[in-house]
């Protein structure tokens, strides 16, 4: 118990502040991609190819734009913590 109070107390708090932002980043991400949900995976209702090819391209530069974000947060939290991990065992 009390190498685990050690441990979290040579965290700096930024770190943590950081990582918990890396997060609120990723959660932002729920209400969006549940619409893309929606749109790909609603197969009871007949298929409007209008209607289709319309949202097709919002929902591929939606997809397109969290992928990006995706993949900056995710090498964003890596490189936290591999920080944290390094400077604790300094």
């Amino acid at each position: 118990m009390k190498n685990s109070v050690i441990c979290i107390k040579t965290v700096p708090y930024q770190e943590i502040l950081n990582l918990r932002d890396s997060l609120e980043r990723l959660e932002s991400w729920k209400e969006p991609l549940e619409v893309l949900e929606k749109y790909f995976t609603n197969p009871t209702t007949p298929i409007n190819k209008k209607q289709v090819v319309k949202q097709y391209y919002a929902s591929a530069k939606l997809f397109e734009t969290f992928h990006k974000e995706y993949a900056l947060l995710i090498a964003e939290s890596q490189n936290q913590l591999a920080s944290i991990t390094q400077n604790q065992k300094i």
